[in-house]
């Protein structure tokens, strides 16, 4: 097992790799309001779900971006056009539609790759309130990667992004991400408890659950879907 598998063992059977709801996630999707046909890339695709959801709404000319050919033979078995490699590093311009949820990169990315009166989508943590000592440490962050919510908006805004929608994962929404990212790890383990590296996993595994319960990540931690006009 290596480092690079963790996230995709602890979010298999989750066709969403983040704590919105489907709902939710549908709820933007409406609100942006793409014409028919619109060329869209997810830098950080995962299994490609938004994009997904985006050809079938908008029949989308959908490109996803992701480090992991698992996660992206996933996303091509819905007929998304895929790259394998670092999402930071993706070049391009002139998209209807850029997003990022829970990926690696900046909103000022995104916004490169826009066309004027073009889309982002961002999805990312912020704070519910300031972390402690304690929390930042198990999380192995700082109070700086993150910004509350009216700041990540005005982190858009100070890109001459204008603000249109945003949708944020309830605490109901978080519990059920937590408990079934947790119950796959703890079940993954079990199964396999001879395969070298899977002590480390599952060290990984309990240390988000403490993180979570013990530590005030329930009540600390947002995660919130943030739409923009270029």
């Amino acid at each position: 097992m290596e480092r690079a598998d963790w996230s995709r063992i602890a979010h298999e059977g989750m066709a969403i790799m983040n704590p919105l709801s489907s709902a939710k996630l549908d709820e933007a999707i409406e609100v942006l309001e793409l014409e028919r046909g619109a060329r869209v890339v997810d830098l950080g695709c995962g299994k490609g779900e938004l994009l997904r959801r985006l050809v079938e709404r908008y029949a989308a000319t959908a490109i996803g971006v992701d480090t992991s050919p698992e996660l992206l033979a996933e996303a091509r078995r819905h007929g998304i056009e895929t790259v394998e490699g670092d999402a930071t590093a993706y070049d391009g311009d002139g998209f209807d539609l850029a997003a990022s949820v829970g990926g690696p990169v900046s909103l000022g990315k995104l916004a490169s790759l826009v066309r004027s009166g073009g889309f982002v989508l961002y999805g990312d943590g912020y704070w519910r309130r300031d972390p402690d000592a304690a929390y930042l440490a198990a999380l192995g962050a700082t109070r700086e990667e993150l910004s509350d919510y009216a700041g990540t908006i005005a982190a858009g805004e100070e890109l001459g992004l204008v603000p249109l929608h945003a949708v944020v994962a309830s605490v109901d929404d978080f519990d059920r991400y937590e408990w079934a990212w947790s119950r796959n790890g703890e079940r993954y383990a079990a199964a396999h408890p001879d395969e070298p590296g899977v002590d480390q996993f599952l060290a990984w595994i309990r240390n988000g659950r403490r993180r979570y319960v013990e530590l005030g990540g329930r009540e600390t931690l947002g995660f919130g879907l943030f739409l923009f006009r270029a």
